[in-house]
């Protein structure tokens, strides 16, 4: 069975760059992108404002179990490289 995992922005950090404060000793981490498949098809990362237009939610920062169906969809939208 195929896996879906969103795409990631590159680093959060929470260092103001001073050095000093409780953020300073937080390291950074990747953060996962929302991927909406709507109604019509087609799928976005930008959430919408009428959520009765998203037939499914791919939460980023984690693994989806996907159907054959699902992979297809996924793949012709481009995130194909995000399938294992």
């Amino acid at each position: 069975m195929a896996v879906f995992r969103p795409p990631t922005d590159p680093f959060v950090t929470f260092d103001d760059g001073s050095g000093e404060g409780i953020f300073s000793y937080l390291n950074g981490w990747p953060r996962g992108r929302n991927v909406f498949k709507m109604t019509d098809g087609s799928f976005q990362e930008s959430e919408p404002s009428d959520p009765s237009t998203i037939a499914h939610t791919y939460h980023g920062g984690h693994i989806h179990e996907l159907t054959a169906q699902e992979e297809a969809d996924l793949i012709a939208a481009g995130y194909g490289d995000y399938i294992e």
